[in-house]
């Protein structure tokens, strides 16, 4: 939702529009069309007229729909998976069939409501407990690689067919609603045809663009001396001083109750265990339990940020094409922009590892071992699960000074222009995904009296995780 609840409101009476249609893509967004419902509640010109509210997006879900904006207004909120079936949706909602629809709707949302609190609920652990089940790693014997430089590097007008080159196509079939793996979704029985013709129709237009560079590729990255700090936190510095703090990165650590598994326990994940600790006064006993090695001395560790953009001149392209009523065009060029960002993101990435920090520098993967992400490291980005807080993009943008490569934030958090990727760089071996999943309120506290923010404030950021 990048406009404000009253400003759609307010647009929709002007208009007299007979639906209104919210789309989120980034999690904050789930919240503000809660907000949103709530409003039309309140208002009564929407709610006696019972104005029907459509949800769509990345982040929506039917059973989101269902279970936190449905109850918040009286009139039809519908959840559309796609676009493309938006069209259906809204004559069955002006049209004679509106009564049945509308029924059947309300009858589903109940159902999928009653399995919601039927559904078995993962007991969490105390906090406490769960940072007692950190992932194990041996510090003792892990030496740090140093990168080639600290702090910022900028990448303006990156060449595109470089770019090109790291491509995962597979998500590119998902923007026209083809279901499959790529390549094998090229001779699929179903969608194979269509596929190709889309395919060869999305090469084409790559051609153009790189040919005719109708997008500006830009990039920075950042790379600076890091330690963990406390159990869950990542410290920034600014240099190999190690006093000054550039950024803190405050990290979530999994509280879902783990088992063994063939005798092993599965750790409680944080992205900050993958990042060698800070040795005080306080931990390092802690510490040398933790490698079993006393006298532990801190390792110099790195961490590294980025953000770059494939989305530079898309909107000027776009309406070029929408001026020509050319909407396959304009979605075509939305797509492979966001393509060309992923892979931007890929390349970077690649460099990283095997040059500018150079942990890696004998990495030799196809292009299908990246896209499966054979590497060593991982990049995590702010929103997903294992780093869902959003909010972490307001200080790497500004560790980055994103606007000199023309990336900014949204109030709500998103990234513009839309085809944007930023994230974190970690190098440890053992570093992995995973998915930070439900936390408790001891945990929210905790983050923010180590934030210094009320617990309401982070609330709204962290409710899919609540």
């Amino acid at each position: 939702v990048m406009v404000p609840c009253h400003e759609i409101l307010a647009r929709a009476k002007a208009e007299g529009a007979d639906i209104i249609g919210l789309s989120g893509l980034i999690t904050p967004s789930l919240e503000e069309m809660q907000y949103v419902a709530g409003e039309m509640q309140k208002d009564d010109y929407f709610r006696i007229k019972k104005i029907p509210l459509l949800i769509g997006g990345a982040t929506t879900s039917r059973v989101h729909t269902a279970v936190k904006i449905s109850p918040h207004y009286d009139g039809p909120v519908v959840y559309v998976p796609d676009a493309s079936r938006s069209v259906g949706v809204a004559q069955n909602l002006l049209g004679d069939a509106k009564g049945a629809f509308v029924s059947e709707l309300g009858a589903d949302y109940d159902k999928v409501r009653t399995q919601y609190a039927n559904k078995k609920v993962t007991p969490l652990w105390p906090l406490a407990k769960a940072r007692a089940n950190k992932t194990p790693i041996d510090w003792a014997s892990y030496q740090p690689t140093a990168p080639k430089f600290i702090g910022r590097r900028v990448f303006k007008n990156f060449d595109l067919a470089e770019i090109a080159q790291y491509i995962d196509w597979g998500p590119f079939f998902q923007t026209w609603d083809l279901a499959g793996p790529y390549p094998a979704i090229l001779d699929d029985d179903v969608v194979g045809v269509e596929a190709k013709k889309v395919f060869a129709d999305g090469q084409a237009m790559l051609k153009k663009i790189i040919d005719g560079r109708w997008l500006t590729a830009n990039g920075v990255i950042g790379l600076y001396p890091a330690n963990r700090v406390g159990d869950d936190d990542m410290a920034l510095y600014t240099d190999e001083t190690r006093t000054s703090v550039a950024l803190t990165w405050y990290g979530l650590r999994q509280q879902a109750a783990k088992e063994e598994i063939d005798g092993v326990m599965r750790p409680s994940r944080c992205l900050a265990d993958f990042v060698a600790p800070k040795i005080t006064t306080n931990n390092v006993a802690a510490c040398a339990d933790m490698t079993g090695a006393r006298g532990l001395k801190t390792l110099k560790d790195y961490v590294g940020l980025f953000a770059v953009t494939t989305g530079l001149n898309l909107e000027k392209k776009e309406a070029q094409f929408l001026a020509a009523h050319d909407d396959y065009s304009a979605i075509m060029l939305k797509a492979l922009a966001d393509r060309l960002a992923e892979a931007f993101a890929e390349c970077l990435h690649h460099k990283v590892r095997t040059d500018l920090w150079g942990y890696a520098p004998s990495e030799a993967l196809t292009a299908q071992e990246l896209i499966a992400e054979k590497y060593q490291g991982i990049r995590p980005a702010p929103g997903y699960p294992a780093c869902p807080d959003h909010s972490a993009k307001k200080d790497m943008f500004a560790l980055l000074h994103c606007e000199d490569i023309g990336m900014t934030l949204t109030e709500s958090l998103a990234m513009n222009p839309a085809s944007s990727v930023s994230g974190f760089y970690i190098g440890h071996p053992q570093a992995t995904y995973f998915n930070v999943g439900k936390i408790g309120d001891d945990q929210l506290q905790d983050l923010a009296a180590r934030r210094g923010l009320d617990a309401k404030d982070l609330q709204r950021l962290l409710a899919p995780n609540l």
